[in-house]
């Protein structure tokens, strides 16, 4: 019986697992891939080499996209392998993969992606088609095919217009303040540093509000002026405040704590942002609190269900009119950390959550939700991380 929970990752394949995939998968290859290549050594080489994305049910790899992004200085980006196990065929596992993909390079500012495909693969052209991909020239049976990953970065968003409220979509809820915020603080405290703190995106100064106790030095960087106004009426004089944006933001000194909660998800370049954090702005004993909202929450994957969303990690459009640019999963949430050159020495999830945001809102509004009800969501989140509404990483200053 086919499973139809499937669980989405990057770079969790071992060798053996992508050489049993690929057996699985040979036949739908034209012509078969085992006359085209030694398997066991194609995924050695896919192991050693490429990056993964990967479609699992249960233990069982059923879908793999591995493309090599390794010429960093050109940006160009080449697909070796799109592949699907033949009961799945139909689910959008392989188009699902393609766009984790492409988000990936897109990430790490590559310009391009390449791939090459046999000329009497109808579906899989179609498929390359539809997500944007132009053929270039024919090779006797192998058609070239690129995308460019062209960005429109930072010139084109509205930072005030992306904190307001939707009609169906607030930018952010009494569960975030009222309880988020709270068990945020709880998570950081036994980590913190003494010395300065660095909020990066401090929107209107509300969870800043729960730090001034703890520290005497503090600078907050936003790009919304509304909110950074909005922020000096209700913090005064506590805290210093920079309207930017990260990409171009210029500090010129170092921060022992580094605070980004719930806004990495926001930038058109993350990877680049982490990097300057590591390079630029963290002193050297310092430390990173990172968090970001959870693609496989609970109530997220329900959605899925419901068919509210495509897929765990979907950019909902009431997210995208937020500024959302990524949803993001512990393991790739580590992998843009590790690419921009961060130690994590610590990873945990923040409050188990079954609920959407706005039915939160609804119930803590009456008295069926009581604190130690809270205090056991907050708890079992350390038990199931990847259940979590938020997910939270500790990073320091890596080499």
């Amino acid at each position: 019986m086919v499973s139809t929970e499937l669980f989405f990752r990057i770079n969790t394949a071992l060798w053996t697992d992508i050489a049993n995939h690929l057996n699985d998968c040979k036949e739908n290859f034209s012509p078969c891939l085992d006359t085209k290549v030694n398997i066991n050594e194609y995924a050695n080489k896919i192991r050693s080499n490429a990056v993964t994305f990967e479609a699992w049910a249960q233990d069982r790899l059923v879908g793999l996209v591995a493309a090599y992004f390794n010429d960093d200085t050109h940006g160009i980006g080449y697909i070796t392998n799109v592949s699907t196990v033949k009961a799945y065929f139909g689910m959008g596992v392989a188009g699902n993969l393609l766009s984790n993909c492409i988000e990936y390079g897109k990430v790490r500012n590559y310009h391009k992606i390449g791939l090459e495909v046999n000329c009497q693969a109808k579906p899989a052209i179609h498929l390359y088609k539809k997500h944007n991909f132009e053929a270039n020239h024919r090779d006797g049976e192998v058609l070239k095919m690129s995308l460019k990953l062209n960005r429109s970065i930072m010139k084109d968003r509205d930072y005030n217009k992306e904190l307001k409220d939707t009609s169906d979509h607030k930018y952010a809820y009494d569960f975030d303040f009222d309880v988020m915020h709270g068990f945020m603080l709880k998570s950081f405290t036994n980590f913190f540093r003494p010395g300065s703190l660095l909020e990066l995106g401090s929107f209107k100064g509300d969870f800043t509000k729960r730090l001034i106790p703890h520290f005497d030095d503090i600078t907050c960087v936003e790009a919304s002026d509304e909110a950074i106004q909005l922020a000096k009426k209700e913090l005064g004089g506590k805290v210093k405040f920079v309207n930017s944006l990260f990409e171009s933001l210029e500090l010129n000194e170092k921060y022992d704590n580094v605070i980004l909660t719930h806004v990495l998800e926001h930038i058109d370049d993350p990877v680049l942002v982490l990097k300057k954090i590591n390079d630029q702005w963290l002193s050297d004993n310092g430390r990173l609190f990172l968090v970001c909202p959870n693609a496989n929450a609970p109530s997220r994957q329900i959605a899925v269900k419901m068919g509210l969303i495509s897929h765990n990690s979907a950019i909902t459009p009431a997210e995208s009119e937020h500024g959302h640019r990524i949803t993001y999963t512990l393991d790739t949430l580590e992998r843009d950390a590790k690419a921009a050159g961060l130690n994590v020495v610590f990873r945990t999830g923040i409050f188990f959550k079954a609920l959407a945001n706005f039915q939160w809102d609804r119930l803590l509004q009456t008295d069926i939700i009581s604190n130690e009800y809270l205090e056991g969501c907050y708890q079992l989140g350390h038990q199931y991380p990847d259940l979590c509404s938020s997910i939270f990483l500790l990073c320091e200053k890596g080499k």
